[in-house]
């Protein structure tokens, strides 16, 4: 008799869906159900999962796996009384199991089993990794879900994208652009801010036809020489363009703002597309373009990413499979150069090539190639690969 062994399952990497999603874990909630896992290989003759007692047709690169193996992984991740092993990161300490980081990655095996600092303190220093990141990070090796909460800061409060117009002034559409997350309150309600402090803020209830929702970047003060240079900036608004909360009420001609919108609620703004006949005052874009804005559903970018990086420089490969594999779903003109950077960055050739193949078929990618939007000096160099420039000769003057 020849007995095969069952397949080694890896854990389940859901990146785009919150946990105990109906894909992810079957149709139930009783432990006698099923769950769909990506990741492992499918068992011969095993092409659907069963829950509740029903028959359902299995995604290609799925397994079934019980949902009490799943809620181990769970487990083990709370188990903060048995993490020996610190990760500190520059703003803070995350801890994990060191027989789980022996398991997954040969450099965290060496450092933490040796004789090097590492193996002996238990603490291993990354400091080009956030707390938020190694968090994200670990629990998706321990259980292969993600958690809203770990990038929705302490309130739970979701995150959202804003795409603007590519002829957006004074403020343009990169520092506009990007994912904003809850950073303290005002007027009661959150505010949001990008990467590059620009504010995402409920107007005052007072406004006629309001309130709205408003973008209003931290213009710097230039100098003047007819102003007093001893002036003081207005703290109001120093604590306003930061995580704080802000209590004291402050004028909406003082904060400013670009784009701005009618709907949402007191504690989300209102998402899909901003029209300029919705907003009131000014529209930042002389076309009188749309915005997008989308709630962030999945896990940041950034959070993605950075993930990617760290299972790549620690050689935990089956994670760098699906992380990149979420970063290809990810793919669009907003976040394309963003991307790219990361893979030239991490030296990750399926991921580079992705981008490639999507650049030669955007007509947006081309145009801010032509016009040298791209801040990045490596993606402008990368896309010379299909879009070699060309020096114009010049005349000589005799």
């Amino acid at each position: 008799l020849k007995w095969d062994p069952p397949p080694r399952l890896q854990p389940s990497p859901p990146l785009l869906r919150p946990p105990r999603s109906p894909l992810a874990w079957g149709e139930g909630d009783g432990d006698e159900v099923a769950a769909v896992v990506a990741g492992g290989r499918r068992p011969p003759g095993r092409c659907c999962s069963v829950a509740m007692g029903k028959m359902r047709p299995l995604a290609e690169g799925y397994s079934v796996v019980r949902t009490d193996y799943l809620n181990f992984g769970e487990a083990l991740f709370a188990d903060e009384e048995g993490k020996d092993a610190r990760l500190q990161a520059r703003d803070g300490v995350a801890t994990a199991h060191s027989a789980v980081l022996r398991a997954v990655s040969k450099p965290f095996r060496q450092m933490l089993n040796g004789e090097m600092s590492e193996g002996r303190s238990k603490s291993v220093d990354l400091p080009d990794m956030t707390k938020a990141e190694l968090l994200f990070f670990l629990r998706l090796l321990y259980t292969g879900q993600v958690e809203e909460g770990d990038w929705g800061g302490a309130t739970g409060l979701p995150s959202y994208t804003v795409s603007v117009p590519d002829d957006a002034e004074p403020a343009t559409a990169a520092l506009l652009n990007g994912t904003y997350t809850a950073a303290g309150t005002f007027r009661g309600a959150p505010k949001f801010m990008n990467g590059n402090q620009v504010l995402l803020y409920r107007g005052s209830q007072e406004e006629t036809g309001g309130p709205y929702w408003k973008l209003s970047w931290k213009e710097e003060d230039e100098e003047d020489e007819d102003e007093d240079q001893d002036e003081e900036p207005d703290p109001r608004l120093e604590l306003l363009w930061s995580p704080a909360d802000v209590s004291e009420e402050i004028p909406d001609h003082l904060i400013g703002w670009d784009f701005s919108q009618k709907g949402g609620t007191a504690a989300s703004p209102p998402s899909g597309t901003w029209t300029h006949d919705r907003g009131v005052g000014i529209w930042g874009s002389p076309g009188k373009l749309p915005v997008t804005v989308s709630k962030v559903d999945n896990p940041p970018l950034d959070l993605l990413l950075a993930a990617l990086g760290f299972a790549k420089k620690y050689l935990v490969e089956y994670m760098v499979q699906w992380l990149m594999e979420a970063s290809w779903d990810r793919l669009d003109t907003s976040s394309f150069e963003q991307i790219l950077a990361t893979a030239i960055h991490l030296d990750i050739a399926p991921l580079r090539m992705r981008c490639l193949r999507f650049a030669e078929n955007s007509a947006t990618i081309r145009t801010r190639y032509d016009s040298g939007a791209f801040t990045e000096p490596t993606v402008a160099f990368e896309l010379q690969a299909i879009w070699p420039r060309r020096e114009s000769k010049r005349r000589r003057v005799f």
